[in-house]
């Protein structure tokens, strides 16, 4: 996410003008958002003008408006922030109160004020900001027919292609069955070509159960030398295929459990957050004494000093009730203050669904 210019008073008053480039910068623009916030931005509006002859003409007119938000709704598949509000800046044509829906899709520059950023939001804004692109891990569940792909990034896991082909039933003469084989295994080498950056991924998974992934590596490798195509045969060593149970979104869990993916993905923000959950998993089995999830029971700890790592889901501080944000807020500083490690989760990465299942708050100690 470009930051373009932010200015924030003493007391914590302030506003921030950020164009989100990609899918990711969404979410974190999303997770920075509150009902009573104010977002500014370019967007169309139709304007009714009466003529001269007491005619009524409608237009669209692309227009800046401020509005006050009341309700934020994120649209992962469209790309997309949609804030609901009334007009609360002077304008020619809308009148104050008026209300109006901005959507925020990539690209668009938005300028978003509060009236006190606290400690988290402004954490938010520097790792939203940070020039440094986290790594993205693109997985290819497939097989026999079907193929699913998703990137994960230190804060989604997204789907963004499938390829999905009836292949006939395997005869004494397989021509039909391969000829079919091929069209899938065309599709799918076309769905990586479109849809994964190999410039951008730190590696490939080719994942799913029986053979089918290890089938397409060699058709993919084989394919790529035949026609020359250099991208594929640079980043070679990218792909790795590794067993999966399904072809599903749940295999996503598994995988990234797996050692070997683990150290494909190693030094990334979201192998941190699983390694945390997993030690957090077998200090419930060894040593239960030494957990604690729930608000109640993380505070209690937090206010001893006596959390070691603590871990928060973001779906926490999009609270609407102000008290309770303060809560989580003054939560994390004071574990921070003490020395504890905080890992703050993202709700639509599969370590986040996790944690949530666990409350959304939980800490080892």
């Amino acid at each position: 996410m470009k930051l373009l210019h932010k200015e924030f008073e003493k007391d914590g008053r302030g506003n921030a003008t950020l164009i989100a480039e990609e899918a990711e910068d969404l979410w974190h623009l999303y997770n920075l958002s509150m009902k009573g916030d104010t977002v500014k931005a370019m967007t169309y509006r139709k304007i009714q003008k009466e003529g001269s002859t007491g005619t009524v003409q409608t237009e669209v007119k692309k227009i800046m408006l401020t509005v006050e938000v009341k309700s934020i709704e994120y649209d992962a598949a469209g790309n997309v922030i949609r804030y609901s509000g009334k007009n609360c800046e002077e304008n020619q044509w809308v009148k104050m109160g008026a209300h109006h829906t901005l959507e925020i899709d990539l690209n668009n520059k938005v300028t978003l004020g509060k009236d006190r950023w606290d400690a988290m939001h402004l954490q938010a804004l520097d790792e939203a900001t940070d020039v440094h692109k986290t790594s993205e891990v693109a997985v290819l569940l497939i097989e026999a027919g079907t193929a699913n792909f998703h990137l994960l990034t230190a804060v989604l896991a997204k789907d963004v292609h499938r390829v999905s082909l009836s292949l006939p039933r395997k005869r004494a003469t397989t021509t039909g069955y391969d000829k079919a084989v091929v069209r899938f295994y065309e599709q799918v080498y076309q769905g990586i070509k479109d849809h994964i950056d190999l410039n951008l991924v730190k590696c490939v998974l080719l994942a799913g159960p029986g053979f089918v992934k290890d089938d397409f590596l060699a058709w993919m490798l084989q394919k790529a030398t035949s026609s020359g195509d250099t991208q594929i045969l640079q980043k070679k060593s990218s792909f790795v295929c590794v067993h999966a149970s399904c072809v599903h979104k749940q295999a996503l869990k598994e995988l990234l459990a797996d050692e070997q993916v683990q150290k494909s993905i190693a030094n990334t923000k979201a192998a941190a957050h699983l390694k945390a959950l997993e030690e957090f998993y077998i200090m419930v089995q060894k040593e239960p004494d030494r957990v604690c999830y729930g608000p109640k029971q993380v505070k209690e700890a937090v206010d001893k000093c006596a959390v070691q790592t603590l871990m928060v889901v973001d779906s926490l501080f999009r609270n609407a009730n102000v008290q309770m944000r303060r809560q989580y807020v003054d939560m994390v500083e004071t574990a921070k203050d003490s020395g504890a490690t905080v890992h703050v989760f993202s709700s639509q990465h599969v370590s986040g669904e996790q944690l949530q299942q666990l409350t959304g708050i939980a800490g080892t100690l």
